[in-house]
C-alpha cells in the first residue's frame, strides 16, 4: 500500500470550524444546522471535530464565548448584560442561560470558577443565587 494514498489526518477542519463559531458567536448553533454549513453528516461532524480538536463543537463554542466575554469584562465599561448578549448568553433570561452551562445547576447553585462569564454575571447581580 502507497503510504502517500492514505489520508493523513491534520486539524483543518476543526480549525474552520472554530474559525466560523468565532466569528458567529452571538448567533444561536444547533449541530444539524453546523453540520450542514460544513456538508458534512451530524455524525461526521461529531467525530471530525472530536478527533482533531479534543472536545465537541459545543464545548468549543461554549468556552470561546466565556474567553470573549472575559476579554469585553476586561477591557471594556460594557455591561454584563450586553456582553452576556454579543457572545450569545443572552438569548434566555440570565438565569436559564447561566443554568444551561456545565459546572451550573438550573437551581442556581454550582460551581462558577470554570466559567468567568457566570462568575462575573453573578457578582453584577444579574444571577439570583438561593442557598
Amino acid at each position: 500500500m502507497d503510504a502517500e494514498l492514505i489520508p493523513t489526518v491534520g486539524r483543518e477542519f476543526s480549525l474552520s470550524v472554530k474559525r466560523w463559531l468565532d466569528q458567529n458567536l452571538g448567533a444561536r448553533h444547533d449541530l444539524p444546522t453546523l453540520a450542514q454549513e460544513f456538508h458534512v453528516s451530524t455524525r461526521t461532524m461529531l467525530r471530525r471535530f472530536g478527533d482533531e480538536a479534543g472536545e465537541t463543537p459545543l464545548a468549543y463554542l461554549q468556552a470561546a464565548r466565556v474567553r470573549r466575554a472575559r476579554h469585553l469584562l476586561e477591557t471594556t465599561d460594557r455591561t454584563v448584560g450586553g456582553i452576556a448578549a454579543d457572545v450569545g448568553s443572552g438569548t434566555a433570561t440570565p438565569e436559564r442561560s447561566a443554568a444551561s452551562l456545565p459546572g451550573t445547576r438550573a437551581d442556581g447553585r454550582g460551581s462558577t470558577a470554570r466559567y468567568p462569564i457566570v462568575a462575573a454575571m453573578a457578582t453584577a447581580g444579574q444571577i439570583r443565587r438561593e442557598t
